[in-house]
């Protein structure tokens, strides 16, 4: 039974994707959408990559501060989040 529902979901794929049946255009701009998804993708990865690399270079640089300058640097960063965050209310 799960074959002969995923013969005819595929059939349903082809159908509504074929340009006889959907009433798209034969030169559909298809592959230029895979083209833009395939470069968000890469680009989302880019960003969260460096991200993750700026995020880590940062626990570093206060992993080896004083304990006292550390924690007033954390403070002074955790009040201007809370101050962004208020005024975009």
């Amino acid at each position: 039974m799960a074959y002969l529902l995923r013969k005819i979901a595929i059939i349903g794929l082809i159908a509504v994707n074929s340009p006889l049946h959907s009433g798209k255009p034969a030169d559909a701009a298809l592959p230029e959408v895979v083209r833009q998804v395939t470069e968000t993708a890469r680009s989302e990865a880019r960003n969260v990559t460096g991200s993750l690399t700026a995020a880590r270079e940062a626990a570093e640089i206060l992993a080896g501060m004083d304990p006292a300058l550390r924690e007033r640097i954390l403070h002074a960063a955790a009040t201007a989040v809370v101050g962004k965050q208020s005024a975009q209310r």
